[in-house]
This record gives C-alpha cells, structure tokens and sequence, in this order.
C-alpha cells in the first residue's frame, strides 16, 4: 500500500473514532434523559436523586402483587395524565418514580390471617401484608422528606391503587407530604371510611362503604373492651361491630378513634386536594359485605377475590374523568417558573459533554493532520530533488565509459 493510501486509512479510523465515541456518549445521554412522564421505565424512589429537579414529581404506588413499576391501575392513569399535560401544560418540567416497596400478594389471606390481624396474639409476628404497608409508608415518607431538601420547589402527585392507597393514605395522616403535596389519588382504598377527608369525585360506593383494614382497624377498637374474655366472647363482640358496619349503624366517633390510633387520618389540609374512587361491592374498598360473609364462614377470602377482582380491577381513566379533570386544573394552575437543578447528571450535561468530547477528538485529528502537512513541508524543503541526485551518477558512468575506451584504444 502507498504511503498516502495508509495516511488516508490512519485519517478515516481517527474520524470514525471521535464519531463513535460521540455517538455512545449521546445515546447515554438520551437513555439517563428526563424525559418527564412519557417514560414507561421510571426510576425507583430510592434512586429519585439520580434525576434533576421538577416542578411536579409523580409517585406512583402499585396495588397488592403488583410487578413494578406501577402495575396494570397506574400505570395507564399515569400516561393518561401525561398526555393531558403534554397538551395543556408542555412547559413544565416532569419527572416521575415507582415507590420502592414489596406491595406484597393477598394469595395466602384467609379468615385465620383476618383474625390474626383483628385479634393478635402477644407473641404472633407482624402479618406479611401489614409488614408491607409500613415498608411502603416509611419509603414516601423518606422520600417527600429527602425531595423537600433537595427540590424544595418541588411538588408530589401521588397515586396509589388497592394496598398503594393504603400506603398513601397513611403517609399523608404523617403530615410529612403535606408542605408540598400537590395532590393524591387513592383509588380502591382499603383505608376508606365514611367521613373520610376526601374529596370523592368519581366511584359508585355509597358514604357508608368500608374498606378492608379500615374494618379491621374499627373491629379491633371495638373488640378491645373484650381482650380479657375468652375468644367465643371476642368473637362474639367482633361479629356484633361487623354486623353493625354491614348495617351502616357504626358509631362514628369511636371508627375516627380507631383511624387516629392506626395513624390512618388524612389532615383537613388535604381534603381539598385528595382524590378517593371506590366502586360498588369492590371487596377492597367497600367491604363490609364480604367481611362479613368470610368472617361467617359462608365464603372465602379467594370466592370473594374472584367475584370481586373484576370490579376491583375497574379503576381505568374512563371510569375516573372527574378526578383527572381535578387534577388537570391544578397542574395548569402551577406557574411558569423555571426550576432550580439539582447537582446530578441529567440528559443534558450528559449530551453537552457527549458534544465537547466529539469537539475534542475531532481537534485532536486536525492537529494529526497539521503535523503531518508540516512535516512532508519540512521534508520537501530539506531533500535534494531527484533529477539533482541522478545527473552525477549519469556524469560519472560517462567518464566511466570514456575511461574504459580511451584504455583500450591504448592497449591496441
């Protein structure tokens, strides 16, 4: 190969380098962007601080064996919700996370786990599903807290379906998301009871529909004026305040005694600006009747899952218009600021970065180049030119051949 054919191989690798090493550190920059709620892989909420700063920050909380990140309720209210603001509201900065918790399965809950849960023994150990919920509760606790310090400007949405809007509710009775909470949608509430501060726009439930732990948290209240008789007598006391929640004849004041001491209270504060939908015989959010039928003997935990999974599984955007209409009013009423950043790596220092570093290698290849141009200059000027070199030779095998004839004219 000739020396310029090589120059031109080295030249077109040294292109072809900076070029991919542009192209890697851009599409890194596009796979770590903040690309607001149009993401369907959010970050986890322990990992929320690896993301810049918004305006709103959604959270979303999936419901019992749910896989991550938001499960089959969520998710598709997040996209709607995204779609709505990339319409009315495309100048906000989004960001979004799953709450990181186990939102373990109901697949082993059956009348001994209820009447563990209302009636515990001193030496049994927290159930699985209550273990998950307080896992779920001290992580949006940990993370409004940690968002307030880093992004004090920042606001929440959250939402939370089945055992997610349990976690959420008991979060907001903490009062740790209320500086800055922009909203909460607690959709097929296990902690639903009437009286409840919330704001109940969409959803067939009456006023005097219970959820699931609500019921358990008023039964154990109302059985505790029996913990020192005998289990028929407790049992007994049980099914008299089950009855009386079947009824709706439950007395008011000692169900908000209960909901106080479970922490399960949503603050005045938030009425306005959070969102409870229940459905009619949804075995999780008005279940009365089924506690009752299970706690009766006459049904069990998986009859009234399968009855009821269809209407529980309900909570799509079409059923939920005037929630996300509520909601839709208050992100277009967040002003047009700009938000402050945090110190992170976001999409676009990465790109900005991506783009000095192709600047760079491409500098580098020009300067290969000027080196080389000068180099072959210097050459050119320093070498004696060809026709230079062969004239003496020529000269010399001239007098060479002359020589050689003059001698052998002599020898003759």
């Amino acid at each position: 190969m000739s020396r310029s054919g090589r120059r031109n191989r080295l030249v077109a690798f040294l292109l072809l380098t900076a070029l991919v090493a542009s192209t890697i550190m851009l599409g890194t920059s596009s796979a770590h962007a903040d690309d607001g709620w149009s993401s369907t892989q959010p970050l986890a909420s322990t990992h929320a601080k690896q993301q810049g700063c918004a305006q709103v920050l959604f959270v979303g909380a999936r419901g019992s064996g749910e896989a991550a990140p938001y499960g089959n309720t969520i998710a598709p209210l997040e996209q709607e919700l995204a779609a709505r603001t990339a319409k009315a509201r495309p100048d906000l900065k989004l960001a979004q996370v799953y709450l990181d918790y186990p939102a373990v399965s109901l697949d082993d809950m059956n009348a001994a786990a209820i009447e563990q849960m209302v009636l515990p023994a001193a030496s049994a150990s927290t159930p699985p599903y209550s273990d998950s919920v307080d896992k779920g509760v001290a992580e949006l606790q940990r993370l409004a807290v940690a968002e307030a310090k880093r992004c004090p400007s920042e606001k929440l949405l959250v939402a939370g379906f089945s055992q997610g809007a349990e976690v959420v509710t008991r979060a907001l009775g903490s009062g740790n998301l209320d500086a800055n909470l922009l909203g909460a949608i607690v959709l097929g509430n296990p902690l639903r009871y009437d009286g409840q501060n919330v704001s109940e726009l969409d959803g067939t439930a009456t006023n005097r529909s219970y959820g699931l732990s609500a019921a358990l948290y008023y039964l154990r209240a109302a059985s505790a004026s029996s913990a020192d008789k005998d289990k028929n007598e407790q049992m007994k006391q049980l099914l008299t305040a089950l009855f009386a929640m079947f009824n709706g004849t439950v007395d008011n004041r000692q169900l908000d005694a209960a909901m106080d001491s479970a922490r399960a209270t949503v603050p005045g504060v938030d009425a306005p600006r959070t969102y409870s939908a229940c459905m009619k015989d949804d075995p999780v959010c008005d279940a009365a009747g089924a506690l009752t039928r299970i706690m009766t003997g006459s049904s069990s935990v998986a009859q009234e899952h399968a009855i009821g999974s269809a209407t529980h599984g309900s909570y799509t955007p079409q059923n939920l218009p005037k929630t996300l209409d509520a909601v839709d009013a208050k992100l277009a009423a967040l002003p047009h600021v700009e938000v402050q950043q945090a110190p992170v790596k976001t999409g676009l220092t990465l790109a900005a970065g991506a783009l000095i570093g192709a600047g760079v290698a491409l500098v580098a290849v020009l300067v290969f180049l000027g080196y080389r141009a000068r180099r072959r200059a210097r050459r050119k000027a320093t070498a004696v030119p060809a026709v230079a070199r062969k004239v003496p030779v020529m000269k010399a095998r001239k007098r060479k051949g002359m020589d050689d004839t003059a001698g052998g004219s002599a020898e003759a």
